[in-house]
């Protein structure tokens, strides 16, 4: 089994990418297509998400987890890998009836109907591209290699084919082929680790994997309610326009949040092993460090971008999209929240078997969202949105810690890190001082990033905070070991 630091590297490397793929190319989309186009391409992908979301019907999350289960038995891998393959196509054929009905008999999207089909490609390629099984193998070396060559071929199509507004179909090409067209890819490659001729046809259970998977559905709609709805229902309420930017303002921040979550895709399957193979002590471990890694890169994050919400806004989507600003800026604590209730809910009540815990949570979380939205939304647009979700998220953190307490490896007071806090405000003043000697957005964010990043770390080798002393001191390590 590859090691966690290893896999780490690996996923940020890729999380990075995929980071860095919406940096480059966002900007320019946006100024190519306007406000307009965006809300466009997002309220109709909103809608593609929920169809995704069912035919997929839990099984990402479920498989990773069942496949790492039985990554020692082959037989049983492969077997499983099949039966859950099976499945999902079965469920693929389902969303595509739902997508002829939507773009025949709802206006707002039979006006764009061509634009909604070509965004329908997802439901296909996520059904066939078993993602999880590499997961839950923890190949994280071919996850990031294919990665990579995938966001580096839909960002050179962009700039090469995006040209003008009316190349809004071209664009929703490249953000299919950029979100899962890798998936594609996946399953060409599948045939290196499974041998379909050994397995049984007739000893195939492919209705066994409905039960489990529909958990992990309910809980995926039910959070989708207070995350893509947001969207559909601003569309709906305040027009597409809103929804530009709204959507501006929360992709920057889930940008960084992506970064942060990304640990449970590399732990989720990891904590699954040990939980199966009785290793208590290892899954505390494992959990512990996650919890402050967590925070030490949440927190600063928030803050910065809290501070720096405007030049951002500017420089990654231009003066059109300047209401997107109060967006990030509202946007950005959730960041923290987010990742915490992230570690909560997928790295240790899921593994744990206590995923009604996390419907609960989420199911009152969608409540409080939807009934916030229709108060918000009319009267606040963008901004409104971005509120709900602050309290909607805040509220699935609360939920989680009164309901899970007991399950949790770590104290509740270890969320409140006095070191992350303390050393993320001091960082917080210098950038806030940084950035305002500077009039151009550019120079602001580059100052700001540049000296906020040395204070934070400073503060923390200050503080003599542990997982920094004990990052130093293997490094200090190795090349002792290498001069030697």
């Amino acid at each position: 089994m590859s090691s966690i630091k290893g896999n780490i590297i690996l996923n940020a490397i890729h999380t990075i990418t995929g980071i860095l793929f919406p940096v480059v190319t966002f900007p320019y989309a946006a100024r190519v297509l306007l406000p307009e186009g965006i809300g466009a391409v997002n309220f109709l992908n909103s809608i593609i998400s929920y169809i995704v979301m069912a035919t997929s019907l839990g099984i990402p999350m479920y498989a990773v987890k069942e496949i790492a289960k039985y990554n020692s038995d082959k037989y049983q891998r492969d077997k499983k890998t099949i039966e859950i393959l099976l499945l999902s196509t079965s469920l693929c054929l389902i969303g595509y009836v739902c997508v002829w009905i939507l773009a025949e008999f709802v206006p707002q999207i039979h006006r764009q109907s061509t634009l909604f089909f070509i965004l329908s490609l997802s439901i296909l390629f996520t059904s066939i591209g078993a993602d999880w099984f590499y997961q839950g193998i923890e190949n994280f070396k071919y996850i990031t290699i294919r990665g990579i060559f995938v966001r580096t071929l839909a960002a050179s199509a962009l700039f090469i084919f995006v040209r003008k507004p009316s190349d809004l179909l071209i664009y929703g090409v490249i953000v299919v082929g950029s979100t899962v067209g890798n998936n594609l890819l996946n399953f060409i490659n599948l045939r290196k680790y499974i041998n379909f001729r050994e397995i049984k046809f007739s000893e195939l259970d492919v209705l066994s994997h409905l039960k489990p998977a529909l958990q992990i559905f309910l809980l995926n709609v039910i959070i989708s309610l207070y995350m893509q709805l947001n969207s559909i229902m601003l569309g709906f309420i305040s027009g597409e326009e809103a929804v530009g930017y709204f959507s501006a303002g929360s992709r920057i921040s889930q940008i960084c949040l992506a970064m942060v979550a990304s640990l449970g895709t590399v732990l989720l399957p990891r904590c699954s092993h040990l939980i199966k193979t009785g290793n208590t002590e290892g899954f505390k471990s494992v959990i512990n460090n996650s919890m402050n890694l967590t925070l030490a890169l949440s927190m600063p994050m928030a803050i910065g971008i809290m501070i720096l919400a405007y030049p951002i806004t500017m420089v990654f989507c231009g003066s059109d999209f300047a209401p997107s600003a109060t967006v990030l800026l509202v946007n950005a604590p959730t960041i923290v929240i987010m990742s915490i209730t992230n570690i909560m809910g997928i790295q240790v009540l899921y593994p744990m078997d206590k995923i009604n815990i996390v419907i609960i949570s989420a199911t009152s979380a969608a409540i409080f969202n939807i009934a916030l939205n229709f108060l918000l939304m009319p009267h606040y647009g963008a901004t409104g949105a971005a509120i709900s979700t602050l309290v909607t998220e805040t509220s699935v953190l609360f939920v989680q810690i009164i309901l899970g307490h007991k399950y949790f490896p770590f104290p509740i007071k270890a969320l409140i890190n006095k070191k992350y806090i303390v050393s993320s405000l001091i960082m917080g003043v210098v950038v806030y001082l940084t950035a305002n000697l500077f009039t151009q957005n550019w120079l602001m964010i580059a100052a700001g990033v540049g000296t906020g990043i040395i204070v934070y770390f400073l503060s923390l080798i200050t503080m003599k905070e542990c997982l920094l002393m004990h990052l130093i001191a293997e490094v200090k390590t190795k090349l002792t070991f290498r001069k030697a």
